[in-house]
């Protein structure tokens, strides 16, 4: 998995950048402020339209933050086009929300996100999620990939 210090990484290792779409402007302050400059950069997009344009773009991201309370629960539909990607199929990413849950997590994973995070105790397990995943990739375990269509679309009751 990409991290920030990852020599062979187009993007300079002094910067990491992170994609958050959503509109909780609560969590992008906590993001621009815990992942601040210099070594940091945190893009928002507020709606769907203008994170698939960001996304299917060459403009380097080392992860991926998708808000669950975007409108028709975008967040899965967004997890599954970084998937498809070939420039982005490896990258990190997790989808964050109020609710508590567990099918939330495998939609998530099956969706091809990394992890589900409730929002909750100030985003610290946000916080933790989005450390962890940031980290060299000889510190990760390897992710075993789920089948598509493993759990249902709790906005759909499919």
């Amino acid at each position: 998995m990409p991290h920030c210090s990852q020599p062979n990484h187009r993007f300079p290792e002094i910067q990491c950048r992170l994609l958050y779409v959503g509109s909780d402007l609560a969590l992008l302050k906590f993001l621009r402020s815990t992942f601040g400059k210099p070594k940091y950069h945190v893009v928002s997009c507020p709606d769907r339209d203008s994170a698939e344009r960001f996304i299917k773009s060459d403009i380097p991201y080392q992860l991926f933050v998708f808000d669950l309370e975007m409108r028709h629960r975008a967040a899965f539909d967004l997890t599954q086009l970084v998937r498809s990607l070939n420039h982005r199929e490896g990258l990190p990413s997790i989808v964050v929300g109020s609710e508590a849950d567990a099918s939330l997590g495998e939609f998530t994973l099956a969706s091809g996100g990394n992890e589900y995070v409730q929002k909750q105790n100030h985003f610290v397990a946000i916080h933790e999620a989005i450390a962890r995943l940031l980290e060299p990739a000889s510190q990760h375990s390897v992710k075993t990939k789920l089948g598509s269509g493993t759990a249902s679309r709790p906005d759909k009751g499919s």
